[in-house]
């Protein structure tokens, strides 16, 4: 299955920041509505509230309460007063949204600090991708801890692969790659391109930059379309391709002159080369003997040998059939 199974996290941070995310999860902002807007008011009914209080109000009263009771009456400036993760899965899956959204909210609630801490949890169906929302109050020891528990690029690097490992892959999903490269970003990224052709953000204002950074790095956008981004695997061959197969040609040899001889190695040297305590040189192979010629007049055996046209016909010996030196005497 593809790997579309996105976690994203964001700290809250402000006045009145419980107030502004609970009335758009509860889908209470009437500016979101509009025709112009990414929600399809047609189908918020379909939207579940899976945990947490009915109204937005009660989710932001919850959350106060939270806090003061763990002495935390009085905001800091820029302090993370809360956490909001959001699940998404791909628009052409086939699960329980209940089943799903409930095991991420429970591992939520056990990465930051128990399942208390949850205010709220709202499941959404009228945008276009399947995503639930999860509102909770980093209170770990009694201290708000946002910032230390979501860390920096290497922490949410970790919880990423905490969370795939610990639910998205239970689900039948893999953790996508980070990066493509070549041939096969190449086709992701068409395989994109194809599927927004008809999309109204290809007439966005904006166009030329999503396509920009889509073509940067098509993983999100592919993902978020449904479009499986796993590398093709290398086919195997049958056993009548292996047999039938013409292999990788006859060997090539080089021209000549180009062939190259491996020094021979010999022990002993001006200037050794060190391996350990063994002590190796190179040398060239030493040249081949020449073999003797007719030429040669004499070897170790003393042996005359002279050439055919040295040969007098008056030496030859009729009984023998041999060539003796010097005049045959004649009786």
């Amino acid at each position: 299955m593809s790997g579309a199974a996105f976690m994203r996290l964001k700290k809250l941070t402000g006045p009145g920041i419980w107030s502004k995310s609970a009335r758009h999860n509860r889908r209470t902002i009437q500016a979101e509505l509009g025709a112009s807007g990414h929600i399809d008011a047609t189908r918020s009914h379909l939207n579940i509230i899976l945990m947490g209080p009915e109204t937005p109000e009660d989710v932001a009263k919850l959350a106060k309460a939270k806090m003061t009771e763990a002495g935390i009456t009085k905001d800091r400036k820029n302090g993370v007063l809360g956490l909001e993760l959001i699940f998404s899965l791909p628009s052409n899956h086939q699960l329980d949204v209940i089943e799903y959204f409930n095991a991420c909210a429970h591992w939520a609630g056990t990465a930051f600090g128990g399942l208390d801490n949850i205010m709220s949890v709202d499941i959404h169906r009228d945008e276009a991708q399947d995503h639930a929302h999860v509102l909770l109050v980093p209170l770990i020891g009694g201290r708000l801890r946002g910032s230390d528990v979501v860390g920096g690029k290497r922490k949410l690097s970790e919880l990423q692969a905490k969370f795939y490992k610990d639910v998205a892959s239970v689900f039948g999903f893999s953790k996508p790659r980070s990066k493509l490269s070549g041939q096969h970003k190449t086709l992701i990224t068409h395989q994109v391109l194809d599927k927004l052709r008809n999309d109204p953000a290809t007439k966005s204002a904006a166009w030329a930059v999503i396509r920009d950074n889509m073509e940067r790095d098509p993983v999100p956008y592919a993902l978020a379309l449904g479009i499986n981004t796993d590398a093709p695997s290398k086919p195997i061959r049958t056993v009548t391709q292996v047999f039938t197969s013409k292999g990788n040609g006859a060997r090539k040899e080089k021209p000549i002159g180009f062939q190259t001889d491996k020094a021979y190695r010999v022990s002993g040297s001006a200037e050794p080369q060190t391996l350990g305590h063994c002590r190796e040189s190179f040398s060239p192979p030493p040249p081949p003997k020449a073999p003797p010629t007719l030429e040669d007049k004499s070897n170790d055996d003393n042996i005359i040998r002279v050439r055919d046209s040295e040969l007098d016909a008056s030496s030859y010996d009729p009984d023998t059939g041999e060539f003796c030196m010097g005049p045959l005497a004649r009786a």
